[in-house]
């Protein structure tokens, strides 16, 4: 009989760029929020929305970016500007205007997890005012 491997647990901290699985979902390019314990608040790229995930369900970007970030299929145009979207962040952190609304908004909500978006159900993220500028808006931007 093989011996089982034992697991380290993950070093998972506010701010960092992980892949984040939900069910029913793929993995999805996002940054940590905010922890709770094993409970991570994380925003998620291209759609701009924020969720809470286990700490199982997270995976560091860099060290998963060939497992998760490549594209199997044409139709995830939606994955593909989510990529691009962290791939931007990832350069220039600092510069994450979405991640930082979506932060202030968690601490001022932080019972309830929510989406950030404008009245108007369109995202308010800078990539996305930036092709909205550019006429590139899509109009889904479902995970």
């Amino acid at each position: 009989m093989g011996r089982k491997k034992t697991k380290e647990p993950k070093q998972i901290k506010v701010g960092d760029f992980v892949f984040a699985k939900v069910r029913g979902f793929r993995a999805w390019p996002a940054r940590v929020l905010q922890e709770d314990g094993n409970i991570y608040q994380v925003y998620f790229y291209g759609t701009c929305n924020v969720a809470k995930v286990r700490g199982s369900q997270l995976f560091d970007f860099e060290a998963h970016k060939v497992r998760f970030g490549q594209l199997k299929q044409k139709q995830y145009g939606g994955f593909r500007e989510a990529m691009e979207h962290a791939e931007k962040s990832l350069a220039r952190p600092r510069e994450d205007d979405g991640y930082f609304k979506a932060k202030v908004e968690s601490a001022r909500n932080q019972a309830t997890a929510s989406t950030r978006s404008r009245e108007d159900g369109r995202c308010d993220c800078a990539l996305h005012t930036y092709n909205r500028r550019l006429g590139l808006e899509r109009l889904n931007y479902a995970v």
